[in-house]
């Protein structure tokens, strides 16, 4: 499935640099049927766009967004689906065990506010779309538990940047 395609109509300044080009979570599952709530922040073209995610390995939900900046830790969510603004803040906060990044997104139109990430959860720039899957799969590459969970599912089980996670 792509998550984010050139179709996607965006604003041209760019995102936070802090916070673009990285999936964000709100935690770290511990089996593909745990739900979580995500984000992806990028550009594609000159685009400003995302997406949020909720929703397990095996089913969820997305909403596309566009990004408008309006300071180094201020932007504008707009909602796609929904034709709705949301001004959001941005506020480092200190991760959990486990992550490298934490931020505050004050503001967030799914009320979910904190997320954080891996320094190894960068977005690979290859091609104008981004596969869910591969972005749901890559944070069990940290974990062999994870990752022996997610082998038995029906899709090929793959890194971002295509190593294989099956016989590890």
């Amino acid at each position: 499935m792509a998550l984010l395609s050139t179709t996607v109509l965006g604003c041209s300044k760019k995102p936070p640099s802090e916070v673009a080009d990285r999936l964000w979570v709100s935690e770290m599952p511990s089996g593909p049927r745990d739900r979580v709530d995500a984000f992806v922040l990028t550009e594609v073209g000159k685009r400003s766009v995302g997406s949020y995610y909720h929703g397990s390995l095996y089913r969820g939900v997305h909403d596309s967004f566009t990004w408008t900046s309006k300071a180094k830790d201020r932007g504008v969510i707009r909602i796609l689906q929904e034709q709705r603004d949301y001004e959001v803040r941005i506020e480092t906060c200190k991760p959990d065990k486990g992550f490298d990044q934490c931020i505050l997104l004050q503001g967030d139109p799914k009320q979910v506010v904190r997320y954080q990430s891996r320094q190894r959860w960068t977005i690979p720039r290859r091609g104008k779309s981004l596969d869910v899957p591969a972005l749901m799969v890559e944070p069990a590459a940290d974990d062999d538990g994870r990752a022996a969970s997610l082998e038995s599912g029906p899709w090929p089980a793959f890194s971002a940047d295509g190593r294989s996670l099956r016989g590890r």
